[in-house]
């Protein structure tokens, strides 16, 4: 959400079935007809939650053909917990709810765990800019993307055309990492690449940003599906780190001309 009012997320988080509606989709996502048979209610009242969730920013919904798929939209929880949070809370919150996850952690869970081998995020921002300049600014990754791999500020590229790169070069010996390979571009309105973005192992992936134009403005939508070696960790980790990618270093480079000082180093 875009404002300070978070009136419309608490009262979808007051209700018990929108909140298992949420639990659900936070292990995957599911299309309407999955998560109505999970309810004793009716497929019309099912519907009814999911509208006041979406309307809230708690769920982002995609269809494919006749189906609806809802997603799990973590950002407006962040922010709840970024304002009322404190970072000394956060640490010893983190720690007794993990005494709690360890002691009640069960053989099925484990199992659960270790089976895991694919998760999707999405995620969605507004940026107050035009498509077409979010897009530009999209492409030009030095001057929002931050790496842990290099300081230098040719680190990292994207070549904006069908069949283009996606890469880091970690210095000047040529040593780097292919991330992924553009296969789909519509200047203004969508990218799509696909590759394993920096995992490691047997991994499959498709990042996909698509741009809205809307209120005057842009909304900025982040599909990443991933298969292969992966497990909970990992999922959690690019889900922070796309949240922060975009809300933070992208959105703050669009609207207020910030740049990385790695990058910035360069102009």
């Amino acid at each position: 959400m875009e404002t300070d009012d978070l009136s419309q997320v608490w009262k979808a988080l007051s209700d018990p079935t929108r909140r298992r509606v949420l639990d659900l989709l936070r292990e995957q996502p599911h299309t309407t007809g999955e998560l109505s048979a999970e309810f004793e209610v009716s497929r019309y009242a099912v519907m009814k939650h999911l509208n006041i969730l979406e309307k809230a920013g708690l769920i982002i919904v995609r269809r494919e053909g006749r189906r609806r798929w809802n997603h799990l939209n973590a950002v407006p929880l962040r922010r709840i917990y970024e304002r009322w949070v404190s970072a000394y809370e956060s640490h010893w919150a983190g720690a007794l709810l993990q005494i709690k996850r360890t002691a009640e952690h069960s053989q099925s869970a484990q199992r659960e765990a270790q089976a895991m081998d694919r998760f999707h995020i999405e995620q969605k921002i507004y940026i107050e800019a035009e498509p077409l300049q979010v897009f530009e600014a999209l492409t030009e990754p030095m001057a929002w993307w931050s790496h842990s791999f290099s300081d230098s500020p040719h680190a990292i590229q994207l070549e904006p055309r069908v069949g283009g790169r996606f890469f880091e070069v970690f210095d000047e010996s040529g040593d780097g990492a292919l991330y992924a390979v553009v296969n789909y571009i519509k200047h203004g309105e969508t990218l799509r690449m696909t590759g394993p973005m920096g995992m490691r192992g047997a991994v499959i992936g498709v990042v996909r940003f698509d741009l809205e134009l809307q209120n005057g403005g842009t909304l900025l939508a982040l599909s990443h599906r991933v298969i292969g070696e992966v497990d909970e960790e990992t999922h959690i980790g690019y889900d922070d780190g796309w949240r922060e990618l975009l809300e933070t270093h992208l959105k703050n480079f669009v609207e207020r001309g910030l740049r990385l000082r790695s990058a910035a180093s360069n102009t």
